[in-house]
């Protein structure tokens, strides 16, 4: 009798608090998800210049390669993916830092990180060579061709290979976040009714 009226008492609150935190927790995991996504193809960008694009020019005419670096200055699928990775990456981290209360927080805050070095490495070498090719003019009308593509392909390329290697930390950041935070709900709900 009396071990009945004291268990409801103590298992209501544990419940209502459970509760409460999966609505608050409600955007981490959406949050998370699309983070991981437009990460992965901010990647996927850099990561294709790494292994194919930037190799494959590397054997073209001086001419060539200054006409379609300038060309894909001129695509705004770039900035868009660029910048949907710096605005989610932030919207998850802060979320799962208010909800989360575990290791996975730590993950999310990794890839925040590792994202902000190679978002500097972007806006501080590959855009403003970007600028500087652009700036060249016309191609047909460019005295030195050879000059513009040297002052643009080395540090450009190389930057591009870090970045890809910090982005593709930053995917695999975020895809552990997002797997510790899938189950802690699980690992919570199965603790008290593992408890006689």
């Amino acid at each position: 009798m009396i071990g009945h009226a004291i268990r409801p008492p103590m298992a209501e609150p544990a419940r209502s608090a459970a509760s409460r935190d999966a609505g608050g927790d409600r955007w981490t995991a959406p949050a998370l998800t699309a983070a991981l996504v437009s990460m992965g193809l901010v990647n996927g960008l850099c990561y294709t210049f790494a292994v194919a694009v930037m190799p494959n020019l590397a054997g073209a005419d001086d001419r060539t390669f200054v006409a379609t670096m300038q060309r894909f200055n001129q695509n705004p699928v770039f900035q868009i993916t660029f910048t949907a990775a710096m605005v989610l990456t932030p919207l998850a981290a802060v979320l799962h830092r208010r909800h989360g209360r575990d290791v996975a927080v730590r993950w999310t805050i990794a890839a925040l990180v590792l994202y902000g070095i190679a978002l500097a490495l972007t806006f501080g070498i590959n855009v403003p060579l970007n600028d500087q090719i652009d700036r060249a003019g016309d191609p047909d009308h460019i005295v030195n061709l050879a000059h513009v593509r040297d002052r643009f392909e080395g540090p450009w390329v190389a930057a591009n290979i870090v970045r890809t290697l910090l982005t593709t930390a930053a995917v695999a950041a975020l895809a552990r976040a997002l797997f510790l935070h899938g189950r802690r709900p699980s690992d919570r709900s199965a603790g008290p009714s593992a408890t006689p």
